[in-house]
């Protein structure tokens, strides 16, 4: 099972798409800043934590569709919004649309401990920045999201988050993740163990984290 594929393969305008989740989104549950997506913002936290969560609630909320046995490749962005998708198929749709706002991620190969079930899952990773928002302040920003806009109490202790190089890196399963730092769900699945601030994976028999690059106009094909 190999690497990402080239992003030159296949190419999308995901613009739309991005911009359909954020009016969707606030047409639903009120307007995420002073002034509707693509909007201006109370805080540089705020800016971030929206272009995390609304993504992942947005792919959260597409159907979940399952593999056809002749299919080679992952559906498309836009193929998976109108046909939902497996795991794979979703976790593209996700990274591509935190690529279209400039979020790095990874998708991760591992499996479950309970079962020996492969599953794809989505990260999305905030880099070291001088000046910007600390993690505390991130967290802070998504549980305001899901209690002000969705009335949902997420505390930002619920958040669950990890550092590797100085970056930090929060989880938002597509799937089983019901917010942003959900890491209860994949510790459920058999995918992740906690043992305090420290999370192991279940990594995939020998398959190498999947980085999706931060480029907008581009969406990427996982081969199966």
């Amino acid at each position: 099972m190999p690497l990402i594929s080239d992003p030159s393969r296949v190419r999308a305008d995901l613009t739309g798409l991005t911009t359909l989740a954020f009016d969707r989104f606030e047409d639903n549950f009120g307007t995420l800043g002073e002034t509707p997506f693509p909007g201006a913002y109370t805080s540089a936290a705020r800016y971030l934590a929206m272009r995390i969560a609304i993504p992942h609630w947005f792919v959260h909320s597409t159907q979940v569709g399952s593999a056809d046995s002749d299919r080679k490749v992952n559906r498309t962005p836009r193929e998976t919004f109108e046909e939902g998708g497996n795991c794979v198929d979703r976790c593209v749709l996700l990274g591509s649309m935190w690529a279209t706002l400039s979020v790095p991620s990874e998708l991760l190969s591992i499996v479950s401990a309970d079962s020996d079930e492969g599953h794809l899952t989505a990260v999305a990773k905030v880099p070291a920045v001088d000046g910007g928002p600390t993690v505390d302040e991130l967290k802070t920003e998504l549980a305001r999201i899901y209690a002000e806009h969705l009335s949902r109490d997420v505390p930002p202790a619920d958040v669950f988050s990890w550092t590797d190089g100085g970056d930090t890196y929060v989880i938002a399963d597509p799937i089983f993740s019901a917010h942003v730092g959900d890491v209860d769900s994949m510790v459920e699945h058999g995918f992740a163990t906690v043992d305090g601030d420290d999370l192991a994976w279940n990594f995939h028999n020998e398959i190498q984290d999947v980085i999706v690059p931060t480029d907008g106009a581009a969406c990427h094909r996982f081969e199966l």
